[in-house]
C-alpha cells in the first residue's frame, strides 16, 4: 500500500484546523501527509482573523515537488484562497492526479462564522473542481453557498446535495453539525441518500472537526474502504477527537492524540496492566470485566476491547550450575524473584527485546543467544506469550536496574518459588536436563 496522502489547504497557527489537522489525522490513521500551502492564515481556537493566499505559481511548484517525489494514495483539499488557485489546482488534478480518490472540502466559511471566500472563487469551484472530486464535504453554510438553497432540516440538506451533484460531484456529504439537536450528516449520490446520525458530545464549537473528517475519509478511501464505510469510520474518529478536545482561551481544539503526561515522579509499573476506564470508540465509561479472563466491552456502543496475549521475552541466563535471577521492584509480585525479561516494544524482535531487557535489568551484555521455545502464562498483565531466550555467553558487571531491585546468581537446583508460573516450569525443565 502507498501510504502518502497529499493535503492542499491553509495554515493554522492554532494547530487545530487546516493543514495541521490534516497531518495529525493522517498520522493517527497510519499515513504520511504532504502539506501544500494555499493560504497563510491568522487564527486562534475561535475563528479566522485574517488570511492571505499564496500565488498560484507557488501552489503549482509545491504540487510538482510533491508529485515528483513519488506516487500518492489520495488527495484532499481544503481552503484554496483565490480564484486563481482553484483553477490552478483543477488543471493539476486533471493532468497529474487522475484516478486518485479526491476529497474536496470546500472551506468557504470558518467554523466561527467568518467567510473564507474570495472574489470570483465560487464559479471555478463549481465548474472546475466539483466535477473532479470523489466526495465533496460542505457544512451547512458551505452547502447553502454552493447550492443556493437555504437549509433548515435534513430534507433541505438532501436537496442542496442534489444541487451540488448537478455541478458534477460524484457524491456529497452535507454535514449537519451546525443545525440544532443531535448532529446528522447526509450522503447524497446520483442514486441514493444515506443518513448518518449521531449524538452531540458537546455544545462547544470544536475548531477543525470538518478538516479532520475530510482528511480521515481521504485516508480510509486510500486504504481501500468503500465510501460509506470510510464516512462511518471517519465520523467515529471525529467523535474521539471531540471527546479529547483541548480547551483554549477562545475556543476548543480537537484532541488528535492521547495526552502524554504529566509522568508520575516515581513510576511503579502498575498502570501497565490497569484496564481502560473509558471506551476507545465513544468515550463512555466501561463496564466491569464479564469474567476473570473476559474482554472489556462498552455497554453504550458495544465496542469490545480485546486483550490478546501480550508478547514478552523471558531470559534463561545460565551455565551448567547456576542461573541468573532478579528480584522484582514493581508489582505484580513485588519483592519476589523471577527470571529477567519484559515486553516487546514496537518493532522489536524477541532477540532485540531480550538483549535490551538483560542490559536494563542486570547490566549484562548478551554475547550468544538462542531462541529455545514459546511458553504461555496467565498473569495480572493478562495472557502472555513468552519467547524463551537462552543466553550462554555474556559480559559485564551485575547492576540491578529498570524493574529489578536486585540481581543474583542462584544454583539451578536451589531456585525458590518464582513470581510467575511459567518461570517455575522453565527452571524445572532446565534442571531436568542437567
Amino acid at each position: 500500500m502507498n501510504e502518502v496522502l497529499l493535503f492542499i489547504g491553509g495554515t493554522d497557527p492554532s494547530g487545530g484546523a487546516g493543514l495541521p489537522a490534516d497531518l495529525k489525522t493522517a498520522s493517527a490513521l497510519g499515513f504520511h501527509g504532504c502539506p501544500v500551502v494555499t493560504a497563510v492564515t491568522v487564527q486562534n481556537s475561535g475563528n479566522v482573523l485574517s488570511w492571505e493566499a499564496v500565488a498560484p505559481e507557488i501552489l503549482l511548484e509545491q504540487l510538482r515537488a510533491v508529485c515528483d517525489d513519488g506516487p500518492l494514495a489520495g488527495v484532499k483539499s481544503g481552503m484554496l484562497g483565490s480564484r486563481e488557485n482553484v483553477s490552478a489546482l483543477a488543471g493539476f488534478i486533471r493532468e497529474e492526479l487522475g484516478g486518485l480518490p479526491y476529497i474536496l472540502d470546500p472551506v468557504l466559511a470558518a467554523g466561527g462564522g467568518g467567510s473564507l471566500l474570495s472574489g470570483g472563487m465560487l464559479d471555478p469551484l463549481r465548474d472546475e473542481l466539483l466535477p473532479l472530486c470523489t466526495l465533496c464535504t460542505p457544512n451547512i453554510s458551505e452547502a447553502e453557498i454552493l447550492s443556493g438553497i437555504s437549509i433548515s432540516d435534513t430534507d433541505d440538506m438532501v436537496e442542496a446535495g442534489r444541487a451540488i451533484i448537478r455541478f458534477g460531484a460524484k457524491a456529497v456529504l452535507v454535514k449537519g453539525g451546525h443545525l440544532g439537536g443531535n448532529p446528522v450528516d447526509m450522503l447524497v449520490t446520483e442514486n441514493r441518500t444515506v443518513k448518518f446520525s449521531g449524538s452531540r458530545i458537546t455544545e462547544d464549537n470544536v475548531h477543525g472537526t470538518g478538516c479532520t473528517l475530510a482528511s480521515a475519509i481521504a485516508a480510509l478511501l486510500a486504504d481501500g474502504f468503500p465510501l460509506e464505510s470510510a464516512i462511518r469510520n471517519g465520523r467515529q474518529f471525529v467523535r474521539r477527537i471531540i471527546s479529547r478536545r483541548i480547551g483554549r482561551v477562545h475556543g476548543y481544539l480537537p484532541g488528535h492524540s492521547h495526552g502524554a503526561g504529566p509522568l508520575p515522579p516515581t513510576p511503579d509499573g502498575t498502570s501497565f496492566y490497569l484496564p481502560p476506564a473509558f471506551c476507545a470508540m465513544c468515550s463512555e465509561p466501561l463496564g466491569k470485566l464479564p469474567g476473570e479472563h473476559g474482554h472489556l466491552f462498552c455497554r453504550k456502543c458495544g465496542f469490545i476491547h480485546y486483550r490478546n496475549p501480550l508478547p514478552a521475552v523471558v531470559l534463561m541466563v545460565h551455565d551448567d550450575k547456576r542461573i541468573l535471577l532478579v528480584r522484582r521492584g514493581v508489582p505484580p509480585k513485588k519483592g519476589m524473584l523471577s527470571l529477567p525479561g519484559g515486553f516487546l516494544e514496537t518493532g522489536e524482535t524477541p532477540v532485540e527485546c531480550g538483549i535490551r531487557e538483560l542490559m536494563e535489568e542486570t547490566g549484562l551484555q548478551a554475547l550468544e543467544t538462542r531462541l529455545m521455545e514459546l511458553e504461555t502464562d496467565s498473569t495480572a498483565y493478562g495472557g502472555i506469550l513468552l519467547a524463551v531466550l537462552e543466553v550462554r555467553e555474556w559480559e559485564g558487571t551485575l547492576v540491578a536496574g529498570d524493574d529489578a531491585s536486585e540481581v543474583m546468581w542462584c544454583p539451578i537446583r536451589e531456585v525458590p518459588e518464582l513470581a510467575f508460573s511459567a518461570h517455575n516450569r522453565l527452571v524445572e525443565k532446565l534442571a531436568g536436563t542437567l
